[in-house]
């Protein structure tokens, strides 16, 4: 079975298509198709359509694109081990001061990659963005066209001119393509872009192929000195190649206009070096574009490099593996919520109806215990009766067993009392377990040894720091004394 594939070219004034089939014999253009799109009336979309319903294009052929120039960003860079394998992964956040386009945004691509003396890697990278990469897919769809893949302009013709011109490989070698709205220059080692540069082109619509000589030719010397000294820090050298894809009407021109400015070797790079032509093609457009794009599905897996398309799918894959993720987490953590603020009422509900009947208990019991009370605050009510209680009831020793009485006191301080010394009692205040002693004696002394034997009395607390005073008339010694009684000790 034939194996058929489609490169479309889709510049900014042209709509190139070319169908490659990989024969016994090699590789065969079977169709091709080039039409200008400089008139407001020329559509892009209905010549898409018509390239399988009309031009006779293989419907199940694999078809590889490109992007547009300005959609696309080089950088050739030096970067570490570690950085170079996160770009090779598609990581773009080491290089958001590199390119105009916010890094989480960014699509990358690593075109070659080569060891630095430094121990570094200097590296060619590609990129684009997720958006103007949708814009091209959009109006590829609305084409009806569907690509497996989305390249590089300059990659793809890079590998169109390495398989037709073998020696391409071989060496450095400039590669110069020349399109209608951009100049790209390409420098090339052993096979391996190592630097690009894509240069403006000021055409409008109406520009023929006169004017787009003219200003490659004004533009071609002066950038081609800038490369070669960034790159190598020389003057271009004599024997140096450049291989140039131009339309043939100006191939010439350029051509001469090279050699007389750089004293180079111009190669004008043939896409049927060593690809069979299934039929005559009289058409002078350039086609090595989109014939390297229909290489691309047909050389070996090595060969294919850049892919846009498969790594915003990455990218947008992981992104949508992220966000399931995320709504995973967030239902589970809904549902624990859920669950929780559930047991939460279940809880509340059952603590109110518990309240609700100790609430009816403590009014039962108010209206058992106090029946000619009116019920305000039951709890309130009943601890103000208690307190009363307490405090009438403090004078009822028999109603308090295992507390002194104050008659016990009066005789414990009787009988305390020291004989020797005179100590008097003037006054005695007892009121529940405070009690007062005022009185007087002959010295201090006879004080100090009293306050001894209450302190070593069970049941008796000293609670203030008594000062005895002596009376400056009488020459005795008063004292005031506040003692705390607690439980009898049995």
């Amino acid at each position: 079975m034939v194996k058929r594939s489609i490169g479309i070219d889709m510049g900014r004034f042209h709509l190139r298509a070319v169908q490659i089939a990989q024969r016994p014999d090699g590789f065969c253009v079977e169709k091709v198709f080039a039409r200008p799109t400089r008139r407001s009336t020329d559509s892009p979309i209905d010549m898409l359509r018509a390239l399988t319903a009309e031009q006779g294009f293989d419907r199940n052929a694999e078809v590889t694109a490109c992007l547009p120039h300005h959609a696309i960003f080089f950088a050739d860079i030096e970067v570490d081990a570690a950085t170079l394998q996160e770009l090779r992964a598609g990581h773009a956040s080491s290089l958001r001061d590199d390119f105009p386009i916010a890094a989480e945004k960014a699509i990358v691509q690593v075109c070659s990659a080569r060891p630095s003396p430094n121990g570094r890697h200097a590296t060619l990278v590609a990129t684009t963005s997720a958006d103007l990469l949708g814009e091209q897919l959009t109006r590829l769809a609305e084409g009806k066209v569907h690509p497996s893949r989305i390249e590089t302009p300059i990659t793809a013709v890079h590998t169109a001119v390495g398989y037709n011109h073998p020696d391409y490989n071989e060496g450095i070698a400039l590669l110069l393509v020349v399109d209608e709205s951009v100049l790209s220059l390409a420098v090339v080692r052993d096979g391996n872009l190592i630097m690009v540069r894509n240069i403006p082109l000021r055409l409008s619509r109406d520009s023929d192929q006169e004017s787009v000589g003219r200003q490659v030719t004004e533009v071609l010397g002066r950038e081609i000195e800038i490369t070669w000294r960034k790159l190598f820090g020389v003057d271009v050298e004599a024997d140096l190649r450049v291989f140039l894809v131009a339309p043939l009407a100006i191939a010439s021109d350029l051509t001469e206009a090279i050699q007389d400015v750089l004293g180079c070797r111009v190669i004008l790079a043939d896409p049927f070096a060593r690809v069979l032509q299934g039929e005559a093609i009289e058409d002078t457009s350039p086609i090595c574009l989109a014939e390297g794009l229909a290489l691309r599905r047909l050389l070996p897996r090595e060969a294919e490099r850049i892919d846009f398309l498969r790594a915003h799918t990455a990218q947008t894959q992981s992104t949508l593996n992220l966000r399931k993720e995320l709504a995973i987490c967030g239902g589970l953590l809904l549902a624990t919520a859920v669950v929780w603020f559930a047991g939460l009422f279940v809880h509340l509900s059952r603590l109110e109806s518990q309240y609700g009947e100790v609430k009816t208990q403590i009014q039962d019991i108010f209206q058992a215990t106090l029946p000619g009370e009116k019920c305000v605050d039951p709890l309130a009510q009943l601890q103000q009766k208690l307190d009363a209680l307490h405090n009438d009831g403090g004078w009822l020793a028999s109603f308090q067993p295992g507390r002194w009485t104050p008659l016990e006191i009066l005789g414990l301080l009787s009988v305390h009392r020291p004989t020797e010394g005179d100590l008097e009692f003037d006054d005695v205040l007892i009121a529940g377990d405070s009690i007062r002693v005022i009185g007087q004696c002959g010295s201090f002394a006879t004080f100090s040894g009293w306050q001894r034997v209450l302190e070593e009395m069970p049941g008796m607390e000293i609670v203030d720091e008594p000062k005895p005073s002596k009376d400056a008339k009488t020459g005795r010694v008063r004292f005031t004394l506040s003692l705390s009684s607690g439980r009898r000790v049995p």
